[in-house]
């Protein structure tokens, strides 16, 4: 029985993840998607480190949207968004098989969904402490599609730092800082009294929108043989730290805001 609940889990992910990997002309090598999804699901094993000395520090120090906000942006959003990250830049563009725009897209999800897959096993077998089909029902067109249209964002912001030849620096900034935004913003939609929670389905549909228009663009480029293959910025250990470090005290620095705000 609770392999059917495992199943529920992680089959949104799996059809996303097939879904996206279809879309590319020139498709990825399987034993590549499949092992960058493999590394998202590890992601979990650092972030479970972490998360306990996040929520120490919370609890103590912060409390109502100040602690939401922090719960749920740093926390949740830029922890996760974080190595994902760092699975797509250190892993996915050091291969030769990432020589296009699309391929960002296709692993970006793919490290995305690993992480949704695992993290939804334990939604779906421990929601108030018995295995649920609802939540994976509720999750599958919800929770699980955002971590894929964050991973689709950042993947196609990473390509945009190393094909395009100016804002590499840029780009790879704000394939940080938009996830963690959008993914923040959708979980703080929940917890926090003060925002709608209507506005997680806003997040969901402008980011839904903003990914059809990427695939859109891409596969036209794709079959008209514009897409260039000329990697023009590599993403060192060194600008991964700066860039994720600046990201990180952005967000800290809207932490701020709140706190005094309230």
């Amino acid at each position: 029985m609770y392999f059917l609940y495992i199943l529920s889990a992680i089959t949104p992910a799996i059809l996303i993840l097939l879904f996206v990997y279809k879309q590319d002309k020139f498709p990825e090598p399987k034993n590549i998607v499949f092992k960058t999804f493999l590394f998202g699901c590890a992601t979990i094993l650092a972030i479970d480190l972490i998360i306990p000395v996040l929520d120490n520090f919370s609890e103590n120090y912060f409390k109502d949207n100040t602690f939401h906000f922090f719960d749920n942006f740093i926390r949740a959003a830029f922890l996760e968004e974080f190595f994902k990250l760092t699975v797509i830049v250190f892993f996915c563009t050091r291969k030769s098989a990432f020589d296009e725009p699309m391929d960002g897209l296709v692993y970006g999800v793919a490290a995305s969904l690993g992480f949704a897959a695992y993290e939804n096993i334990g939604y779906v077998l421990n929601f108030y402490k018995d295995p649920s089909f609802n939540i994976a029902v509720v999750r599958a067109f919800s929770a699980v599609p955002l971590h894929a249209l964050c991973g689709i964002i950042m993947g196609f912001l990473i390509t945009q730092s190393i094909f395009e030849k100016q804002h590499n620096y840029l780009n790879l900034i704000l394939a940080l800082l938009i996830p963690v935004g959008l993914h923040g913003l959708y979980n703080f939609s929940y917890a926090s009294p003060s925002v709608s929670y209507q506005m997680a389905n806003v997040v969901l549909f402008v980011s839904f929108l903003r990914v059809i228009f990427m695939f859109k663009a891409l596969k036209k480029k794709q079959l008209k043989g514009t897409i260039a293959h000329k990697k023009y910025y590599f993403i060192s250990l060194n600008k991964f730290i700066q860039s994720t470090s600046s990201v990180l005290l952005i967000y800290l620095a809207i932490l701020y805001l709140v706190s005094v705000s309230y």
